[in-house]
């Protein structure tokens, strides 16, 4: 893991149990969870940003599902490069996404992990993608529900956003019900590594 100076880099994440193990360490000055979805994370961290104008550097800490096709392996730990934001029902045609093609951010991602393409849609995906969608898809690899919205802003800002995601479920249907019952044990995981980084 890349080390950040701790005076000058937001560490953030969706949820205090993402970034509870790094509170009790008292060494972080910027450690703030700016909720969940990319519209509470872009409201949260623009009002952070502007209140800490010495913040140059962005850390999220956050889970994510792995689509089907994914070779990645439950618990693994990954570091984005890009995300974008494509939504379920325009995929399945019952809705359609405006603009078209929308923007992805790009992310400095930390080459010491598996460098993946993120998709950061509004919703949970809960449906089980066939083959002929896939084709449309396939380019993503893991799904977040935040980091979207945080690199969007952050890009506004000129500050670069490195992500440490950790795998706690397969996207689809019983995607939601294994996050329940992975994610505290994969955070912790997630958070115990990037503390012996920091030391």
């Amino acid at each position: 893991m890349f080390k950040f100076n701790h005076k000058q880099t937001l560490i953030t994440s969706a949820f205090e149990g993402e970034i509870d193990l790094l509170r009790k360490q008292s060494k972080f000055p910027h450690l703030e969870p700016m909720g969940i979805g990319n519209l509470e994370q872009a409201i949260q961290v623009s009002s952070y940003l502007l209140q800490n104008p010495d913040v140059e550097q962005i850390v999220f800490l956050g889970s994510c599902g792995v689509y089907p096709w994914s070779s990645y392996p439950m618990g693994a730990i990954v570091s984005p490069k890009e995300v974008h934001s494509k939504e379920i029902s325009d995929l399945f045609g019952l809705g359609k996404q405006l603009p078209t093609n929308p923007p992805f951010h790009s992310l400095k991602s930390d080459p010491s992990f598996s460098e993946t393409i993120c998709n950061a849609p509004t919703t949970i995906t809960l449906q089980e993608i066939d083959a002929e969608k896939k084709k449309i898809w396939e380019h993503f690899q893991v799904e977040n529900l935040e980091l979207f919205g945080l690199t969007k802003v952050a890009e506004r800002f000129q500050i670069p956003v490195t992500a440490y995601l950790v795998i706690t479920n397969v996207v689809g249907p019983n995607g939601s019900a294994q996050w329940q019952t992975n994610w505290r044990e994969a955070s912790n995981q997630l958070q115990e590594s990037f503390l012996k980084h920091q030391t």
